[in-house]
This record gives structure tokens, sequence and C-alpha cells, in this order.
């Protein structure tokens, strides 16, 4: 109030007037504020003195309410932002107010400082400087509590989604437990069910799987053989040495024998061999044996082979058993060829990214299962091959070749064909005899 009182006092002082030659002594004379309408000034010199320029707003208060005013618009763009979603009109409304209230604001501000005369400036005070941080603080606050706001419907959000996640796991869980119970009963079934499981015709429906796995790996292997440059004619010799081929290309055969003999061996014992734990003859066992040897055969049809041999711990016995029949076969492939080549080269690593892995392990696991059903029958399947030198018999024995005329084996002037090797042995499921495979002499 003074300084305006200040201000309108100065606009209308009239300065004392100039020295004039005529007056009286003294030189000076005081001339009248409010002279009559009708007298005329003469001879004088008023000087009218204009107020000060305005002083620009002073920092310590002015950078304090940018600040404020900063910080209202944020916290009033955000409560916009928080209004879409989900769409609120008169929210979404008064924060748009209030953002462009904010920007006024601001603009006001910003005139303020560059103006040199017009509204009058700011007056520099404590209480507005502590004014300007409470808005300040304020704003602040409100900003946190939208984020707040958000972070709980997030928050909220998340929870439903566990909701919704804990019942499916429930509902799993559920379906879980029953697929357990009926795998129990599947594996253990009634003696009536057993009986009418384990036949001739299912155990050969296993074998030619089994027999579909050792061929596929066998041409796996020739083919790495062949790209590596490893000499093959004398890696079939070695395997089965003076055996007469009718054809080069029948060496393959001999290969295949190799293959399925190393597979197939120990198929006489009931853990293959693997820490062979024995089983008497009494009625308790055989009932063990059968029940055990079914419940494995079910439980490994029912996985993957692959995903078996990646999370299962080494103990497992289909591990151990992949293992041990790994190193036998390519071993006893090295010790048997007489070249030098880096037998690296096949990538006969039992890791995935060998080109030899898929194949054998899908080929052990079908022989694993053979092995596994074969225990389940009562008596045991039984497994047996044949020497080389024995005659030709159509009931055990059936040529991997067939283009042989059926009217040799009969012809009574003759000799009857020679057995060069046996590539697939035979089995006897009760009374029936599957025959063996094999490769006659000059076939």
């Amino acid at each position: 109030m003074l300084q305006k009182f200040a201000l309108a006092f100065k606009s209308k002082t009239i300065e004392f007037f100039a020295e004039d030659e005529d007056d009286d002594d003294d030189g000076i004379s005081t001339v009248d504020l409010d002279p009559p309408p009708q007298e005329l000034l003469t001879g004088q010199r008023v000087v009218v003195l204009k107020p000060d320029p305005l002083p620009r707003p002073d920092p310590e208060t002015l950078i304090p309410s940018i600040f404020a005013a900063a910080a209202s618009f944020r916290a009033a763009y955000l409560r916009l932002q928080a209004a879409q979603a989900p769409f609120d009109p008169t929210s979404a409304s008064a924060a748009d107010v209030a953002a462009v209230s904010h920007l006024r604001r601001l603009s006001d501000l910003k005139r303020s400082f560059f103006r040199s005369s017009g509204h009058e400036p700011p007056i520099p005070s404590l209480s507005s400087l502590l004014e300007s941080q409470v808005r300040e603080n304020q704003c602040l606050l409100r900003s946190f509590e939208t984020a707040l706001d958000r972070l709980q419907a997030d928050i909220d959000s998340k929870d439903g989604d566990c909701a919704v996640l804990r019942a499916r796991l429930r509902d799993l869980e559920a379906s879980e437990s029953k697929l357990e119970r009926r795998l129990e009963r599947a594996s253990s079934p009634p003696d009536e069910k057993v009986e009418a499981l384990l036949t001739v015709g299912v155990f050969d429906s296993v074998l030619r799987d089994s027999c579909r796995g050792m061929h596929r790996f066998a041409k796996t292997l020739m083919d790495s053989m062949k790209k590596s440059g490893w000499d093959f004619v004398s890696t079939a010799n070695s395997i089965h040495p003076d055996v007469n081929y009718a054809k080069p290309g029948h060496r393959r055969y001999a290969l295949l024998s190799y293959i399925s003999l190393i597979m197939l061996e120990g198929f006489d014992w009931h853990n293959y061999s693997l820490d062979e734990v024995g089983i008497g003859c009494n009625s308790n066992d055989v009932k063990f044996r059968r029940k055990s040897s079914l419940r494995q055969f079910v439980e490994h049809s029912a996985v993957d082979a692959f995903e078996l041999m990646e999370r299962s711990p080494p103990g497992c016995e289909f591990v151990r058993f992949c293992e041990q029949k790994h190193d036998k076969l390519f071993s006893s492939i090295m010790e048997s060829s007489s070249d030098l080549v880096d037998w690296g080269s096949l990538g006969c690593s039992l890791q995935p990214p060998s080109p030899l892995y898929e194949p054998f392990v899908s080929m052990a696991s079908s022989v694993w299962m053979l092995h596994k059903l074969a225990w389940a029958y009562d008596p045991v399947v039984e497994i047996f091959q044949v020497g080389r030198g024995t005659e030709f018999s159509n009931v055990y024995m059936e040529s991997v070749v067939r283009r042989i005329a059926p009217k040799r084996f009969d012809c009574a002037k003759g000799p009857r064909p020679k057995v060069g090797f046996t590539v697939v042995p035979g089995f006897t499921v009760g009374r029936t005899v599957i025959q063996c495979r094999v490769y006659l002499e000059g076939s």
C-alpha cells in the first residue's frame, strides 16, 4: 500500500517554478495547485515526474512458482491419462481444465519475467516462497497418488490372473491324479486282462518296430561312414569275415547284424544285465516280475524318449541302458576297423547335435520296450540265433534277401543253403516261434 501511494503521489507532484528576474527578492514563489480555470500561468515551466520502471520479478520467488506450476501440470496430465482407461468423462474433463489452467499460469510467469512495464511485479516475501514450495509438494503428492492408483490397479489385475492360474493348476492336478490312477490300474490289471493283452501278435508288432529302428540307425551310420571316408568293406569283413556276398551292397546286412546283436545282448536278463537282481521261480517272484515288467512297458510307452534322456537323473535305468549300449556299439566298431580315419568324424556322440543321436535313442527306446514286454509273459519270451554254416530251415529261419526262390530249399537234388550269419535273432513266445532273419551264403 505504501508503494502504491508513493507512485500516485509522484505522478501528481509539480516541481517548484524556475527563478524569475521580475519576482521578489527571494526569487521563488509558490504556485497554487488548483488555479482558477480562467487564470493563465505565464512565464512558468511545469515538470511532471513519471513513475520508476517496474522491477523484474525476484528469481527467488519466480523459480519456485515455475516449478510448482510445472508439477501441477504434470499431476493434472497424469490424472488425464488415468481417466482414459477405463474412460471417465467427468475425471477427464476436470483434469483437462486443470492442465490448461496450469499452462496459462506458466505463460503468465513467462510474460511477467520478460515485461518491463504493465503489471505489477510480485512482491518478494518469505511467505510467497513457502507457499510455492507447498503447492509444488502438494502437486508431487497428487502425482504419487495417481501413480499409486495405477500400480494398485496393476496389482489387482495380476491378482486376478493368479487366481485364474491357480484354478487351472488345481484342474490340472486333478486330471493328473486321475491319469495316475488309470495308469496304476493299467499297470496292474487282473490276470485275465494280462493274458488277453500278452499275445503273440502284440509281441510281433513291437518286434517289428524295433527292427525298423535298427534299419534306420544302420542306414544313418553307414551314410556317416561314407561321408567321413570310412572303409566300409573292411569294417564288414571284420564283423563277419570270409562271407560270400552275392552283391557288394549286401555288406550292409553285416552292419545290421552287428547292431542288432549288440542291442539285444543281455535280453535274457530281467534288468538287461544292468545290476541284475536274481528272481526265483516261485509264484510270488513270477507274479512280481510280470507286473513290474508290464508296468515299466506301459510307463515307457507313455513318455517321450528324448525328454526322458534330457530330464531324467543319471541313475535312470533307460539312460544307463542307452549309455552302456552306445559305448559298446561304437567302441567295438572302432576296434574292428583298421582305418586311420578319425572316428569322431562320424558324429557318434550321445548328444542332441549329433546326427546319430535321434535314430539311436529311437532304436534304444523300441528295444527297451520289447525287453520289458518279453518279461511280462509266462513263460518268459526266449531269444535265439543260429551259427554260421547251419542249414537253412523254413521253421526257424527267414532269409533277409527275399528274391531267393522257395523251390531251392525243397529241392532234394542239391545241398541246402548254409547260414552266413544271423541278422536279427528269433524269439519263442510260448509254443510259437518267431523266425530269426539270416543271411545265406551266396544268396
